[in-house]
């Protein structure tokens, strides 16, 4: 089982792996801080029937107090470091982004607890229609041509900002002229990111994709709308599949 669980985080954790080739010290601190998020879930049962909350709020916690500390690092580091983004800019909301499954079941359930059934079938509806798109193409494929505002993005604000998936969190910018000419290109140019602080959600990542796989469950991330679509259009149905090990629209390999 240990193998096993060294193994998934060592796959997931390949990307952020890479970038510090050079710097073993940072290749076992980011491998202990994946081994760390699987521990801390120790206890949490898919019986329990608010199961994906559960794991999403304890990723949300973990990605927040990871990120002011290496937010405040980089910063130590270099003063004149910032972040740029702020409320009413969104040109990365239209950006091809994932999910972790149970975060998106969260979203779902945040969903029917504070929008009214017509809005809930307008996002339903949107999400799939979208989702069907992947019917003629690959995740890859998606995910390299996806442009286009998310169905969540309302008068340029997260209407889910509470509940938004850690890839959304961790998406930071040190300059928004910058994330203009992307958004202005269709994500074309890219837009230069600190990788210290970029790697922080793949460690959410491996550890809850390391947790759920002593479960059976395939946690490894899905395209966010796609999987969104499904989640809203049949959540017990999406749900049960997921508990019971199956692959879920949109959702990547574990190459």
């Amino acid at each position: 089982m240990q193998g096993r669980l060294e193994g998934i985080v060592e796959k997931v954790l390949g990307h952020s792996l890479d970038l510090f080739r050079e710097h073993p010290e940072m290749q076992k601190l980011l491998r202990d801080m994946s081994f760390a998020v699987c521990a801390d879930l120790k206890g949490i049962d898919p019986e329990h029937n608010l199961f994906p909350k559960l794991l999403a709020d304890k990723g949300i916690d973990f990605f927040e107090a990871n990120f002011r500390a290496f937010l405040g690092q980089v910063q130590s580091l270099d003063p004149g470091f910032k972040v740029d983004c702020k409320a009413g800019c969104s040109y990365c909301c239209s950006s091809h982004i994932t999910v972790m499954p149970q975060e998106a079941f969260n979203i779902a359930l945040h969903l029917a607890r504070n929008c009214s059934v017509d809005a809930f079938t307008e996002l339903a509806e949107q999400c799939y229609a979208v989702s069907k798109e992947l019917d003629d193409m690959t995740v890859e494929e998606f995910a390299e041509n996806y442009f286009r505002p998310c169905p969540f993005l309302v008068d340029n604000e997260c209407s889910i900002y509470e509940v938004r998936p850690i890839v959304a969190r961790n998406w930071i910018s040190t300059d928004v002229k910058a994330c203009k000419k992307s958004y202005d290109s269709g994500n074309k140019v890219a837009v230069p990111q600190n990788s210290l602080i970029m790697v922080q959600k793949d460690l959410i990542y491996a550890g809850q994709a390391a947790y759920l796989d002593g479960f059976g469950i395939n946690g490894q991330i899905c395209s966010f709308i796609p999987l969104m679509g499904q989640v809203l259009a049949d959540f017990e149905g999406t749900y049960a599949k997921w508990l019971s090990g199956d692959k879920l629209i949109g959702q990547f390999d574990l190459n």
